[in-house]
């Protein structure tokens, strides 16, 4: 498929990305040219699992679900990658598997910043300090799908829907007034997928929180009323 071009300065992109916040002008010239734009569209899919070629992607607007299926066969969402985040395996000298161990699939239509495992290694050499960012923006995702997955085994329905709608409050929440929004095309599949659950269960959950009072849903958009009873479900 012929990816659409996008008109977007690398350097500017590149500066509001935490890991290159302390590089130099000069510095962030020097590696623009490693990084590559990309497009997807909603529901278009960045790399399935298996894949090879593994690399860094750079979410700069937008958001990508990260999918692993189970042995079961079911899908399990481990982590969104919102802005400002990144995803992808990079793959050491030693280190294995070379393929992209899950699929990301984009959310909403989302550009992002890629660069090749190659590369980045070369990124890597050229600039040591790098590495101790990495490794702790990688450790932190991995922390989170580690989370996702805890959260699957141990919490009830009710606690692991209200988990999902924290975190995303936390990642793309507005204040808006009293309430909180969340301004994304979060389907009831999503949520049952990153819950865990059926979803018929998880239409059932979301439309009692209705009733309720709790929050509300709108075609792309979640409004929270009281953050405070989900926050208490979880705690």
């Amino acid at each position: 498929m012929k990816r659409e071009r996008i008109n977007i300065d690398k350097i500017e992109a590149l500066k509001e990305l935490e890991l290159f916040k302390e590089l130099k002008e000069e510095e962030l010239k020097n590696i623009e040219k490693f990084f590559v734009v990309k497009k997807f569209k909603k529901g278009e899919y960045v790399f399935y699992e298996g894949d090879k070629e593994p690399g860094i992607y750079f979410v700069i607007d937008g958001i990508v679900k990260l999918i692993k299926e189970t042995n079961e066969g079911k899908t399990v969402i481990l982590r969104l990658a919102t802005k400002g985040e990144s995803f992808g395996w990079l793959v050491m000298k030693d280190n294995r598997p070379p393929v992209n161990t899950y699929t990301a699939q984009a959310l909403v239509d989302t550009t992002v910043l890629y660069i090749s495992n190659q590369d980045f290694l070369k990124l890597l050499l050229m600039y040591p300090a790098l590495a101790v960012r990495i490794t702790c923006e990688l450790t932190k995702n991995i922390l989170e799908a580690y989370d996702r997955l805890k959260s699957l085994a141990v919490e009830k329905v009710e606690g692991r829907i209200a988990t999902l709608i924290l975190e995303l409050v936390d990642k793309i929440g507005k204040k808006e007034g009293d309430n909180v929004v969340i301004n994304a095309p979060i389907t009831r599949q999503d949520i049952a997928e990153m819950a865990g659950t059926t979803v018929e269960t998880a239409i059932r959950v979301i439309s009692r929180w209705k009733k309720e009072g709790i929050l509300d849903t709108e075609r792309g958009k979640i409004e929270i009323f009281d953050i405070d009873y989900l926050q208490d479900l979880i705690s």
